[in-house]
């Protein structure tokens, strides 16, 4: 109960010491998502018109790089990473983020198809191929980020105060 109430209030911290705050380049985050999702798109399409395939696949992969890349800004700008959160509070929220991106890419997935007469297979399997791309690009960056943050030598940060008298198991 302790932990929720510190999450909610935003100390975020079990042991009483001050946490460090961060924020998550939105910037970044949004190049690493959009032009994946866009380019799977486009390569998809293109390669459906190279074989022949009808216009509906053409469209349809289109539309489904369009829905991944979609689904990535509505998640990336829902978790606001332009506000500093304790280093103890983003994983959370990193997770809120993935599954919002689920949600999200199967929703608009699920709109495509049922009211677009571009509702193919190829449209299916092309918005799971944005969505995997848009996926690794957003863990990416979230974590080349959060290691940049991290203290060098995966020790904590030398803080006089903080120090603990107990011995360390």
């Amino acid at each position: 109960m302790r932990f929720l109430m510190m999450m909610m209030n935003g100390s975020g911290d079990l042991t009483g010491k001050a946490d460090r705050r961060i924020s998550l380049p939105l910037g970044r985050l949004l190049r690493a998502t959009l032009p994946g999702c866009l380019i799977v798109g486009a390569i998809w399409a293109a390669v459906a018109a190279a074989i022949g395939s009808g216009s509906a696949d053409v469209i349809g992969g289109l539309l489904g790089g369009t829905c991944a890349a979609g689904a990535a800004v509505i998640s990336i700008v829902l978790i606001r990473p332009w506000r500093p959160l304790s280093t103890v509070q983003w994983p959370f929220v990193f997770l809120l983020c993935t599954m919002l991106y689920t949600a999200a890419t199967l929703g608009l997935g699920f709109l495509l198809y049922s009211v677009t007469a571009w509702g193919t297979v190829s449209t299916w399997l092309c918005l799971v191929v944005s969505y995997w791309v848009g996926l690794a690009g957003l863990v990416r960056v979230y974590g080349s980020h959060m290691k940049r943050m991290a203290p060098s030598g995966g020790q904590p940060p030398a803080d006089p105060e903080a120090a603990s008298t107990e011995p360390s198991e």
